[in-house]
């Protein structure tokens, strides 16, 4: 008898919230998971979100004027989607490993748990 393999919901979403795209590969969905950590990537690369929130991180900690506050958010909030959808998308998939029917061979072709 098979045990059924299943992936833990939480994980996958923390995973996804980490890094986009973690928690895709955590279900075994490497394809979607590569396209969206190289998604993440190339926003956080093209926007300057990384580099933008260190900013201002370093201006509120050490009580120095900020930088243009607005426009960083702003520039963040293509990645925040990104972050979010990849959440939602790694909990659904983690959701699908936990049915009855997530041996049946049409979800063990499609590469999901």
């Amino acid at each position: 008898m098979d045990a059924k393999p299943s992936k833990n919901q939480t994980v996958a979403g923390v995973l996804s919230g980490l890094m986009p795209g973690l928690g895709q590969f955590y279900c075994r969905r490497r394809g979607k998971g590569a396209g969206l950590l190289v998604g993440a990537l190339v926003i956080d690369a093209g926007l300057g979100v990384s580099e933008g929130m260190l900013s201002l991180l370093q201006g509120a900690l050490t009580g120095a004027s900020l930088p243009n506050s607005g426009a960083i958010l702003l520039r963040s909030l293509p990645f925040l989607a990104l972050a979010a959808w990849s959440i939602a998308d790694a909990v659904a998939t983690a959701k699908e490993c936990d049915l009855p029917a997530a041996g049946s061979a049409l979800t063990l072709l499609s590469g999901v748990c």
